[in-house]
């Protein structure tokens, strides 16, 4: 092949290629979307971004005046609990000074994590009827009583064994009349007979309770121990007999709301 058709044939291929070329990009340009006019191009490289939080929205009086009432209400109510534990804590040192006064003329008695209170008991009273009350703290807090009848033979009454099965307390101007369970009687009698005793003890229950708080309230009462168409003996709640069912009482009802207190905290 001469030069001459080698550079006819190159300027050809040329030519083909630019053509191709060309109309490739023209068909580009035409079938793109149209782009954003120059002014709009330049507005946005001059203008400054939009932020994209919102601006925040102006308090209103009413607002105001919420936000304020909520804050003087959270306000009051904190007084309130400090005001309440305060109260709490006077009331809880005030019962524990009342404790301290009256157990200290108590005995008392630790069995293991129960503390028994009680008062002391000579082992020869005089003849006559007692009642001698107690309080058991524990894992529960029980008030107890003891009824111990004690005849002696050179008293001169001759009263001998009662056998009773009712105790009366008479107090404020009501009667509480309790029966009691003869087969629970525990009876002592000397080798020579010279003394005998009679006991009953249990645990007060709401009739119980409410007889010698009775007692405790009226500052005067009496107590029978008697057989149902027998013997009966009768005793008054005065001096030691009326301050013991007093205070135990009293010790009773302050022990357990200090026990409710400690379980509610």
């Amino acid at each position: 092949m001469s030069n001459t058709k080698i550079l006819v044939t190159a300027l050809l291929t040329y030519l083909l290629v630019c053509i191709i070329g060309g109309g490739a990009y023209y068909y580009y340009v035409m079938s793109a979307p149209p782009g954003p006019p120059p002014d709009v191009i330049e507005a946005q490289k001059t203008s400054p971004a939009k932020e994209l939080k919102e601006e925040p929205k102006e308090e209103t009086p009413e607002d105001k005046a919420a936000k304020e009432a909520q804050a003087a209400e959270a306000q009051a109510q904190a007084q309130a609990k400090a005001e309440a534990r305060k109260k709490s804590q006077e009331d809880q040192a005030k019962r524990e000074r009342e404790m301290a006064i009256l157990t200290a003329s108590m005995e008392r008695h630790k069995n293991g994590s129960v503390t028994i209170y009680s008062y002391y008991k000579p082992e020869r009273p005089a003849s006559g009827l007692y009642l001698h009350p107690s309080m058991v703290e524990g894992s529960r807090t029980r008030l107890q009583y003891e009824l111990y009848y004690y005849y002696n033979i050179n008293d001169g009454q001759g009263t001998a064994w009662i056998f009773g099965d009712h105790f009366l307390i008479k107090a404020g101007g009501k009667h509480y009349d309790l029966p009691l369970n003869p087969d629970k009687r525990q009876k002592a009698l000397a080798p020579d007979a010279e003394w005998l005793s009679e006991r009953y003890t249990g645990i007060a229950d709401s009739a119980w309770l409410e007889a010698l708080r009775a007692v405790a309230a009226a500052g005067y009462g009496t107590m029978t121990y008697y057989q149902e168409g027998g013997k009966s003996i009768t005793a008054e709640f005065t001096g030691d007999a009326y301050r013991q069912v007093k205070d135990m009482v009293t010790l009773y009802d302050l022990t357990f709301e200090q026990n409710k207190v400690q379980a509610e905290e």
